[in-house]
């Protein structure tokens, strides 16, 4: 019992330890879009700072990880987003709606 139950604390620090690291695999962000570059699959969004991956506040570019998401979208929306780490592209915006 007292083996099983140091195994069991044991493998709980481990996934405590763990688990931050993966929360900042994905975040969720709040904008307003500049720019929207189908080509290149990305648009440029003035966004607040995220805390979850230490984004502060900026305007930037922004790859998306589907050009479809795009459809839709104009220059001047607010919009929520999400965001996944692609191990290639680095952060791309996995899913984006507009706020109303």
């Amino acid at each position: 019992m007292k083996k099983a139950l140091s195994t069991f604390i044991a493998a709980f620090a481990m996934l405590a330890a763990v688990s931050p690291l993966h929360a900042a695999d994905a975040a969720s962000g709040r904008g307003t879009i500049n720019r929207i570059n189908t080509e290149a699959g990305s648009v440029n969004i003035s966004h607040e700072a995220i805390p979850a991956i230490k984004w502060p506040a900026m305007t930037m570019d922004i790859k998306v990880a589907d050009r479809k998401i795009l459809s839709g979208l104009k220059s001047g929306q607010v919009v929520s987003f999400g965001l996944s780490k692609d191990p290639r592209a680095g952060y791309v915006i996995s899913h984006i709606e507009t706020v109303k």
